[in-house]
């Protein structure tokens, strides 16, 4: 019963060394997720102040432009700046699309690791050593350890 002990023990050093290096590495992952996350909805606003300010510019350029050959703000000038107003909000529609399945990939990548990790835990190999371990204490009376 002497050998039995000494390598459920080992196994039991082995698992809880590999558990807390899982945990290690999915608390790296969960930070990388959130900063990679943050990222793109820091550039998404970023582009957003962006393509505001070329609106504005737009707007502004095309006013003069009308200005300058005498055109009113009619019906035809109406009708080019809401032209302008509907790209730039289908672009922006486009971008936030864009960096929401960005960031639902990102999600469903760290839930599939999660996932993976817990399959991993259940391998039967480590079930095993479970066993062993708890069927080593059983028959190893509390005196002789």
């Amino acid at each position: 019963m002497g050998g039995v002990l000494p390598t459920a023990a080992m196994s039991v050093l082995q698992m809880g060394f590999e558990a807390a290096q899982e945990s290690s590495q999915m608390a790296a992952q969960e930070a990388n997720a959130r900063a990679q996350t943050e990222q793109i909805r820091q550039n998404q606003q970023i582009e957003g102040r962006q393509r505001r300010d070329r609106l504005r510019r737009a707007l502004a350029t095309q006013r003069a432009r009308f200005g300058a050959q005498g055109v009113g703000s009619g019906g035809s000038s109406q009708a080019v700046f809401a032209g302008l107003a509907a790209e730039a909000e289908q672009e922006n529609a486009d971008t936030r699309a864009l960096a929401s399945t960005r960031i639902n990939r990102i999600s469903d990548q760290l839930t599939w690791s999660r996932r993976k990790n817990l399959l991993e835990a259940s391998r039967p190999g480590n079930r095993m050593a479970v066993g062993l371990l708890q069927q080593g204490f059983r028959n190893v009376p509390l005196l002789e350890i």
